[in-house]
């Protein structure tokens, strides 16, 4: 019986989940936490809402967004991903990373370049640099 709750519990997160991105390399170790478990992520894995990134020492991770969007981030890095949605045939718009820790390049896509107010990239403190739509930012 336990087993065919967990397995439908697992079903319907699979079934109701969107995938935003997908992981295109990664070094060393890397993972997602989602909910309460971590996930190792490989080259090929989905990213969904609300994960949070999370590189190891000598560790990297490149993702790309399904607005075209790329991330990657350094070792010893924490990036949450609040909210992303990408309706274009709707006009809706949302993307909101929060760096907590680590070293990350970004370059916005789509979202960025339909509805720029609605890309947040949030830092408690940090050294971000600009240009354009790439940047780079450390958070120590």
């Amino acid at each position: 019986m336990l087993r065919i709750c967990l397995f439908s519990i697992l079903l319907f997160s699979f079934l109701f989940s969107d995938d935003i991105a997908i992981v295109k390399n990664t070094k060393g170790d890397v993972f997602a936490k989602r909910a309460e478990s971590m996930h190792r992520l490989l080259v090929g894995d989905k990213l969904q809402e609300r994960d949070i990134l999370i590189t190891k020492s000598l560790s990297s991770i490149g993702v790309l967004f399904n607005d075209g969007a790329s991330l990657a981030l350094g070792e010893n890095s924490i990036l949450s991903v609040n909210r992303y949605i990408f309706k274009p045939t709707k006009n809706q718009f949302q993307f909101d990373m929060n760096m907590r820790k680590g070293l990350a390049t970004f370059e916005s896509g789509k979202i960025g370049k339909l509805s720029p107010e609605s890309v947040k990239f949030r830092v408690p403190e940090g050294i971000i640099g600009i240009r354009g739509t790439k940047f780079f930012v450390e958070v120590k």
